[in-house]
């Protein structure tokens, strides 16, 4: 039986999602919840995010599949991680650092 092979999610600021981007992992506020899909503000931007399940916390990380939208990108989450407990300015000094070398 074949191997399965998976590309890494790309950990993505939001004003940087493309068209090309595939699998990315974003994470922000989130700052607007409708049933099936949620809004993430990660301080560059603000995505839809699409999914079935409502965001576990106020503070995500999304990884997932990008789709194109007529003004920008939204993605379809296949996994929504919780960050409410997370020291958010290490994260974005950490994140400013991966995204600006």
């Amino acid at each position: 039986m074949p191997a399965v092979t998976r590309e890494p999610y790309e950990e993505k600021l939001i004003e940087n999602l493309e068209s090309q981007d595939y699998r990315v992992a974003i994470s922000g506020y989130v700052v607007n919840k409708q049933e099936g899909s949620f809004f993430i503000d990660d301080g560059t931007g603000q995505s839809l995010i699409y999914s079935l399940h409502p965001p576990p916390g106020d503070y995500v990380r999304v990884f997932g599949r990008t789709q194109p939208l007529e003004e920008g990108m939204a993605v379809e989450a296949d996994i929504i991680q919780n960050l409410s407990d997370v020291n958010k300015e290490l994260l974005k000094t950490m994140k400013t650092f991966l995204h600006n070398p």
